[in-house]
């Protein structure tokens, strides 16, 4: 599945490989780009964004979900959060990893699809804004995709690839040099 961290005060986003639920999901980068997502944590899930327009987002956990100062769901969105049980499963799921990493001039972004279907690929600045869309709404086979991104425009710091596809989400940090 996929998580989002607070670490030493800067806001981080990985991606576990085994994708399993997290005990405790800390969410603080929002969802803006139209589409559904899901966040589960086995135990704790806590809310520090924005739900955008025509974008649908449940989150899931054991013990409890809160919403803390600065979440918000806005008109036109579709948010829920359950509390029941998550197990940690062993099920495939979609995968994004990327390198080198750091990088200099360009990186490979290696992504697995569990199943075929629509895809979409974009990288986020550290704030959250959209920098470059490397796929969009595109119908992928199921299996290892991978692509070159190369921000000759952008400055060093820290990037954040997203790809999307059959309502799974999975993310992942780079750094530019």
């Amino acid at each position: 599945m996929r998580l989002l961290l607070l670490f030493m005060g800067c806001c981080l986003a990985l991606t576990s490989w085994a994708q399993t639920p997290q005990q405790h999901l800390r969410i603080l980068i929002s969802y803006e780009k139209a589409g559904q997502y899901l966040e589960q944590a086995v135990e704790t899930i806590e809310a520090i964004n924005t739900v955008g327009r025509s974008t649908t987002v449940e989150y899931k956990a054991g013990r409890s979900v809160v919403l803390s100062p600065g979440f918000e769901a806005k008109a036109g969105s579709t948010f829920t959060a359950d509390i029941k049980p998550v197990s940690i499963g062993n099920e495939v799921s979609l995968q994004l990893k990327a390198y080198p990493n750091p990088f200099e001039q360009s990186t490979i972004i290696d992504y697995y699809l569990p199943t075929g279907g629509k895809v979409n690929l974009w990288v986020t600045d550290a704030q959250g804004k959209i920098v470059g869309e490397l796929v969009n709404n595109e119908n992928q086979s199921a299996g290892p995709h991978k692509i070159e991104w190369a921000p000759r425009s952008l400055n060093a710091g820290v990037y954040i690839p997203i790809v999307e596809s059959n309502n799974q989400k999975a993310v992942s940090r780079l750094i530019k040099k």
